[in-house]
């Protein structure tokens, strides 16, 4: 089993004047994903599906519960072990490139210990990937739209060869065509590699298009992990049927 997460919780707490707030993220979260895998999360906001992401990329602490990569817990796991396993994608694809650095310089240091003598060409390969080539290598992040600097993003995890990508509502802030070309890039690794995909979004259309399984989070809770026709035919549970039903589906 690739990843096999039990019992997560999380709990934020925010201070107001005298006052302490608490928030439960997550409940008892848990799920199980084989090698190869993909998987959509869907929720509204709140539900706990970015925390979630987080946790199990190594991103954000958790308060109970463990995740574990290959039977071995993930904190037995270096954080360089770990980088080689899962990676993330963020929703704001922006923040993930350093804006002072080129492409080149940025997708480098993606390749850490791995860099050769090949290593310009290792990238240029990542690059064609995602639909894009080597004469962008000396550009800045600032130069490209949203769309692009995603798949700058997905490049850049790509050249770990992680076992996992997480992507964190990779969609949000691009344009109907952006969007399309990103799922289509999923979709493309899913052919060529046995990389797994967790796919975080609110856009369950795309959701459906991309994976057979779906887990649905309310209140930090996994309230349905099933397959996406489950979802649709579900009837008993308003929570879902308002997710489909605000989604215009």
């Amino acid at each position: 089993m690739l990843l096999e997460a039990a019992n997560l919780s999380k709990q934020y707490v925010s201070k107001e004047f005298f006052k302490e707030n608490k928030f439960l993220a997550l409940d008892n979260a848990g799920f199980s994903l084989k090698e190869g895998g993909y998987l959509s999360v869907i929720g509204s906001s709140g539900s706990g599906k970015t925390t979630l992401g987080r946790i199990i990329a190594n991103l954000l602490d958790y308060d109970g519960g463990s995740v574990k990569y290959f039977g071995k817990d993930m904190k037995d796991y270096s954080p360089s072990e770990l980088s080689q396993i899962v990676q993330m994608i963020f929703q704001n694809p922006y923040a993930s490139l350093n804006p002072k650095l080129k492409i080149k310089s940025s997708l480098l240091e993606a390749l850490d210990c791995k860099k050769t003598k090949n290593s310009e060409e290792t990238i240029i390969k990542a690059l064609e990937q995602v639909g894009l080539d080597g004469r962008i290598l000396n550009n800045y992040p600032h130069q490209f739209s949203g769309g692009q600097r995603q798949r700058i993003a997905v490049a850049r995890a790509l050249l770990k060869n992680p076992k996992l990508i997480i992507a964190d509502e990779p969609f949000a802030s691009l344009d109907v065509y952006s969007q399309s070309r990103i799922l289509d890039i999923f979709k493309n690794i899913k052919k060529v590699s046995n990389t797994s995909i967790i796919l975080i979004t609110h856009d369950i259309s795309a959701a459906s298009d991309f994976s057979e399984r779906m887990i649905i989070m309310e209140n930090g809770k996994i309230v349905k992990d099933c397959s996406s026709d489950e979802i649709f035919n579900e009837k008993e549970n308003k929570y879902i049927a308002n997710l489909i039903s605000s989604m215009e589906l």
